[in-house]
């Protein structure tokens, strides 16, 4: 009977070690979706909404090239560019309203986008010892090894004490939701 046991266990493991070597084998030998090229990406803005006394542009990724994975959430930066055409940081970077949330890994047909819901708080709703506003002239967007600093023209008035903009995971289409 022990011995049994013992054959049935041996034989359960072989089976699972095949198994599984099959199946990395077979994903192995199936190709897999590039991650996406910074040189592939186009950088926009979609049609901005606003609630509540934030406003909410969207930021679209539209991929030019074949097509390709991408999944995160892009950090971005208020900033100023001066009289020496040198971007300085204003404030904090946008609060990321994803904490604790998965990324899902998309796949980008050619022509195809993937968006972020960047949102821009009111600094009126603030005192402005607390938030200490500025206006900027854009924002600097990096995902991950998708891109790496990319600069956008918008012009708005952000928060220097506290984080007055937030960013989120990106999603299919060009809302940002």
């Amino acid at each position: 009977m022990k011995s049994l046991r013992l054959l049935l266990g041996a034989v359960s493991i072989a089976g699972g070690l095949t198994w599984a070597t099959g199946s990395a084998v077979a994903g192995a030998s199936s190709p897999a979706t590039p991650a996406c090229v910074e040189s592939h990406l186009r950088l926009s803005f979609g049609t901005s909404e606003g609630a509540a006394g934030t406003i909410y542009v969207p930021l679209v990724f539209t991929n030019l090239g074949p097509a390709c994975a991408m999944w995160g959430v892009p950090a971005i930066q208020p900033v100023v560019v001066d009289r020496n055409h040198h971007v300085v940081a204003v404030g904090p970077r946008a609060r990321n309203n994803s904490i604790g949330q998965m990324p899902v890994r998309h796949v980008v047909a050619h022509g195809r986008s993937l968006s972020d819901a960047f949102g821009v708080t009111e600094t009126g709703n603030y005192t402005p010892s607390t938030c200490r506003p500025r206006n900027v002239s854009g924002i600097v967007v990096s995902l991950g090894g998708f891109i790496r600093h990319a600069y956008l023209p918008l012009k708005v008035s952000v928060c220097t004490r506290l984080a007055s903009t937030t960013t989120r995971l990106i999603v299919p289409g060009n809302t940002g939701n």
